[in-house]
C-alpha cells in the first residue's frame, strides 16, 4: 500500500446548523436531521490510496413529506424530483469542471495515469468531501482506493479503505440480482405476479416481476419514517404494505415500496429471511466481507458519521435508525467501495447471474432503469443513493471496466452528480491505472 497524506483545510470556527426534518430540497430518502454543534480545532484530511493488482475478492473463496412523482413511459428518460431518484438533477452550484477536448473537438487519450489521479484527487478535495473513492479503468486489476476527511471529526478518526457507509438506493442491484438467481432456478419468472404472494396489495394480480424490478408496477409510496424501530423483516414489509398505493398506473415512477416488496417475495420462496439469502447467493460466494445489514456491522467496524459543510464547518448530522428499519431490499445495508465494486464487476460479467441471467434481468441491456440500476444508450450505467446525508455513486461501463466508486459522509448531493461523471470521463481519457 503506497500511503499519502493531503491536508485538506477547515475553517477553526463553531456553528450551529438547524434544518427541518424535511429538506426544502428533496433527497432519495429523507434523513432525519438533528442540530449539533461540532468545533473543528483541526486542520487535517487523510488521502490514502492503495493499488490492487488482481480482482479484490474471488468468486471462489424529518416528518414524512409527499414526494413529487412525475411519471413517464418506460424507455424514456425518467423526469422526477431529487426526492426519488435524484441521478438526473442539475448541480445546484457549479463544481471543476474537467474538460479533455483536442483542437478537432474529439476526445483523446492524453493523460497519464498520475495525472487523471491528480485531477480526481482535486475535484474531491475543492468540493469539500469527505468519503471513501474507488476508481479503475483497467477492471479489477487497475482497482485504486482513496480515502479523504475523518470518519468522526470530534476523535479525529479518519475514513478508511474498508470502513462501511449506507447505499441507500445502491442496495436495490444486490435485490436485483438476488431475485434474477431465482429466475435462473426457474423459481420464479419476468411474469410472475405479486398475487402469488402478497394478494393483499390492490391490482396484485396485473402486478409483475418485471414492472417492480423496473418501477412501472404502479406502486406509489412515500417515506415515512415508522415511529419506532422495526424489528424483523416480517414488520418491515408489512409496514410498506400498510402505506403503500397501488394505482394501477403501469409507468414509470421510482417506489422504494417495489424493492421492498421483492426483498419480500425472496423471503418467501426460500423460507429464510432476505438477508440470509444475500449472503448465501451474493456475498459469500463474492467474498464481500465487508457488507452487513445496519443493525449487524461488527463493533469492530468503522461507521462514520455524517457532515454537511458549510462555510469552512462540517456539522454532524443524526442518523436515524428508524427510518433504516424500514429500508428492507432498497437501502438498509452498510457496504465497503470494494465489496460494492465486486459485486458490480461480477454482475455486469456474468460471473454473479450468468451472463445470459444479466441480460434477462437488463431486458438486454435496453437504455431504461431495471433491477436497481440505469442502463444507458452508451454502455454505461449509474446509480445515484442518498439516505441520513450519506451518499453513494457508482457509475462506469457495462464491462466493469470502468468504474467510479463513491461513498461520501460529507458532500453535496447534486455537485456529486457531477463530480463522478467528471472522473469517469478523466478516466476514459487516461492511461491504465
Amino acid at each position: 500500500m503506497v500511503t499519502s497524506r493531503t491536508p485538506l483545510k477547515l475553517a477553526q470556527t463553531t456553528t450551529t446548523r438547524s434544518t427541518a426534518e424535511a429538506p426544502t430540497v428533496p433527497i432519495a430518502k429523507k434523513a432525519v436531521q438533528v442540530t449539533m454543534k461540532s468545533t473543528l480545532n483541526k486542520q487535517v484530511t487523510t488521502a490514502t490510496h492503495k493499488t490492487i493488482s488482481q480482482q479484490p475478492k474471488s468468486i471462489n473463496k424529518t416528518v414524512p413529506t409527499k414526494p413529487t412523482i412525475t411519471t413517464v413511459t418506460r424507455g424514456t428518460q425518467p423526469a422526477k424530483s431529487i426526492k426519488q431518484d435524484p441521478v438526473f438533477k442539475k448541480p445546484v452550484t457549479t463544481p471543476t469542471v474537467v474538460k479533455l477536448i483536442t483542437k478537432s473537438g474529439s476526445t483523446a487519450k492524453k493523460l497519464s495515469a498520475q495525472q487523471a489521479l491528480a485531477k480526481i484527487n482535486a475535484i474531491i478535495k475543492q468540493n469539500h468531501f469527505m468519503g471513501t473513492l474507488l476508481v479503475t479503468n483497467n477492471g479489477p486489476a487497475g482497482v485504486k482506493v482513496f480515502t479523504y476527511g475523518d470518519a468522526n471529526v470530534a476523535k479525529k478518526i479518519a475514513n478508511t479503505n474498508d470502513e462501511v457507509y449506507p447505499l441507500a438506493s445502491l442496495e436495490k442491484a444486490l435485490t436485483g440480482a438476488v431475485i434474477q438467481r431465482l429466475i435462473n432456478q426457474h423459481k420464479l419468472t419476468m411474469n410472475t405476479t405479486l398475487s402469488r404472494f402478497y394478494p393483499q396489495v390492490r391490482y396484485a394480480r396485473d402486478i409483475t416481476i418485471r414492472e417492480l424490478l423496473d418501477h412501472t408496477s404502479g406502486i406509489r409510496m412515500d417515506e415515512p419514517i415508522p415511529d419506532h424501530l422495526l424489528t424483523g423483516e416480517t414488520a418491515e414489509v408489512d409496514f410498506t404494505i400498510r402505506h403503500l398505493k397501488s394505482t394501477n398506473q403501469h409507468v414509470w415512477s421510482y417506489s422504494n415500496a417495489n424493492f421492498t416488496l421483492l426483498a419480500g417475495i425472496v423471503s418467501k420462496i426460500t423460507g429464510k429471511s432476505f438477508m440470509s439469502t444475500l449472503q448465501t447467493d451474493v456475498l459469500n460466494p463474492l467474498g464481500m466481507k465487508h457488507t452487513f445489514v445496519y443493525n449487524q456491522v461488527p463493533s469492530n467496524m468503522l461507521k462514520p458519521l455524517a457532515y454537511t459543510y458549510s462555510d469552512g464547518t462540517s456539522t454532524a448530522d443524526a442518523i436515524s435508525t428508524k427510518l433504516l428499519s424500514s429500508e428492507l431490499g432498497c437501502g438498509n445495508v452498510y457496504a465497503s467501495v470494494e465489496d460494492y465494486y465486486t459485486f458490480i464487476n461480477s454482475l455486469v460479467t456474468g460471473k454473479l447471474d450468468t451472463t445470459a441471467g444479466f441480460m434477462e434481468l437488463t431486458d438486454n441491456l435496453k437504455p431504461i432503469y431495471s433491477g436497481g440500476i440505469y442502463y444507458r444508450s452508451d454502455h454505461t450505467i449509474r446509480i445515484g443513493g442518498a439516505d441520513n446525508d450519506f451518499r453513494s455513486y457508482y457509475v462506469g461501463t457495462t464491462d466493469g471496466k470502468v468504474a467510479v466508486v463513491l461513498f461520501v459522509n460529507q458532500g453535496d448531493w447534486t455537485i456529486g452528480n457531477t463530480v463522478d461523471s467528471q472522473m469517469e470521463q478523466i478516466l476514459s481519457q487516461a492511461s491504465s491505472l
